[in-house]
């Protein structure tokens, strides 16, 4: 599912300082480990973000040498080991992120994304529903998005519909929610509502993929309008000629 290639969405990398650098306290007393771990991590998010991954790879190891138990730095390192290839690694720092108490939220939200990606759908929910629990956890059209799309995953379309609908009460504009909502429209046969749906999608200048013009193709054609079924499959087979839906329409 491409939407849930919002396994890892590095929204918290996104808050992290521009530039860090470490300094002692006045009188060249050294900072506390767990001071200078923070610095370290911080370093290692920014490095990530603009794509140095070696030199985050150095910092974070400092970070988790000076405190294990930094939690935003066990995050930045899952991110890295999903970037080095290696999701199982990644599996026991996300762990250490979002330990009790004072859970890391955005670690909660990338791990439920990868347990629902791998099918681990009860243990997904769970970190969902905390996350919706959570006054705090400001990123609620995200994570209705990110929990509508599980759904869809599961073929529970009902409740991907209620999620869905809550995220873009929320955020209008959020195209992953609409892609999504196109889906499940389009496969519960409403052709006038999924039209609804990828029409807002296309309108906000969202990217296209072959699985919404697929589905545009199949929803006009249905609805008997030819000349934009036939605009959708040209744009499919000219942009992705080598999708499975692509494949569909030239059979």
């Amino acid at each position: 599912m491409k939407t849930m290639k919002y396994i890892v969405t590095l929204y918290f990398l996104s808050l992290l300082s521009a530039c860090v650098t470490e300094k002692a306290f006045p009188g060249g007393e050294q900072k506390p480990a767990e001071e200078r771990s923070k610095i370290h991590a911080d370093l290692a998010g920014n490095y990530l973000q603009r794509g140095q991954l070696d030199v985050a790879l150095e910092e974070i190891d400092k970070s988790l040498d000076l405190d294990k138990n930094n939690k935003s730095a066990n995050y930045i390192m899952a991110l890295i080991q999903i970037q080095l290839k290696k999701p199982e690694d990644s599996v026991r720092y996300f762990k250490k992120a979002i330990k009790e108490p004072d859970p890391l939220p955005s670690a909660q939200h990338d791990y439920a994304n990868i347990l629902c990606r791998n099918g681990e759908y009860k243990e997904a929910e769970d970190l969902y529903r905390s996350l919706l629990n959570n006054p705090l956890y400001k990123v609620k059209s995200r994570l209705l998005m990110n929990i509508g799309a599980c759904f869809v995953k599961q073929e529970k379309y009902k409740e991907a519909g209620n999620a869905l609908r809550q995220s873009l009460n929320i955020n209008p504009n959020s195209p992953g929610a609409l892609l999504q909502m196109a889906k499940v429209s389009f496969t519960t046969g409403n052709p006038l509502e999924t039209r609804g749906w990828y029409q807002r999608y296309f309108q906000l200048g969202a990217r296209d993929n072959a699985e919404i013009l697929y589905i545009a193709y199949e929803t006009e054609k249905m609805l008997g309008d030819k000349n934009a079924s036939a605009s959708y499959a040209l744009k499919l087979r000219s942009k992705y000629p080598n999708s499975n839906q692509a494949k569909k329409i030239n059979q």
